[in-house]
């Protein structure tokens, strides 16, 4: 066993609506924001916000069960992106959680469309659940 561990777990609400992309090898990839709240006393804090990224049969699920308000946990792993921004030429990165694993907590705040889908509360993952 590894003494190396790059392990993240996360509940929020996703941000903004999911963006998919399906690709000609069959890859389906989904982007989302995911706001998490810290445990604080102030009432009016600031959520920290995470750019998350799935993959495979999972992606799909997110891309068709969750929506701007959704309430989800996730578990993946950290990864950053690098390039060079075109403008300035500078070395740029961006922290991006890839999830492994994404539970469906609850319907979207805003909307009912995902309260009276059969799935709406089960779980969703890509091996196995340590939620």
């Amino acid at each position: 066993m590894s003494d190396n561990l790059n392990i993240i777990n996360l509940v929020g609400r996703v941000g903004q609506k999911p963006e998919t992309q399906y690709f000609e090898s069959g890859a389906v990839l989904t982007k989302l924001s995911l706001a998490v709240n810290r445990r604080t006393s102030k009432k009016d804090s600031e959520p920290d916000w995470f750019a998350v990224e799935i993959w495979g049969n999972i992606a799909e699920v997110a891309a068709n069960y969750t929506d701007k308000g959704s309430l989800i946990g996730i578990q993946g792993e950290l990864k950053f992106d690098e390039w060079t921004d075109q403008v300035t030429g500078q070395q740029r990165v961006k922290p991006v959680i890839r999830a492994n694993n994404l539970e469906l907590l609850g319907s979207n705040p805003n909307s009912n469309s995902l309260a009276n889908s059969p799935n709406s509360s089960d779980q969703t993952n890509s091996e196995q659940s340590d939620f």
